[in-house]
């Protein structure tokens, strides 16, 4: 019988290689974690409806196809089971208006993607400190 965790960092993000880096910088910062991930926004909201797992913390990139990260928040934000999720957007953009509008829409955090795996190690490193993902069993 295949066991689904209680909890599960949920991720979308449409490129596959910063995919597997996030999946590297989990495994060496929270190896407990368990990630389960959608390659556009509209995917990430059917694997949502569809899984047991409840999410400990969203990660949004923006730029996806068929449902952008800022579109995706507002759905989410605007759904009460998710109004208190932390929502962290990760993404390529350094916008002062790309953070301003995702913070205004209700994320918890705006990152700009780390140019190195090392840094992006650190940054998931403070994630899991910042959103106690150690719980997140």
């Amino acid at each position: 019988m295949l066991h689904t965790p209680s909890q599960s960092v949920f991720i979308a993000d449409d490129d596959e290689d910063d995919l597997y880096l996030i999946q590297l910088a989990f495994r060496e910062n929270a190896p407990n974690c368990h990630l389960q991930f959608a390659s556009n926004g509209r995917a990430l909201l059917n694997l949502l409806e569809q899984t047991s797992s409840y999410p400990c913390l969203i990660i949004l990139d923006l730029n996806m196809p068929f449902m952008n990260g800022f579109e995706v928040l507002q759905t989410l934000r605007a759904n009460s089971a998710y109004e208190q999720i932390p929502i962290v957007v990760l993404t390529t953009s350094r916008s002062e208006e790309d953070r301003q509008q995702a913070l205004s829409l209700g994320a918890n955090g705006f990152i700009s993607k780390p140019t190195s795996l090392a840094i992006l190690s650190q940054t998931i490193h403070q994630l899991s400190i910042d959103w106690q993902l150690d719980q997140c069993l």
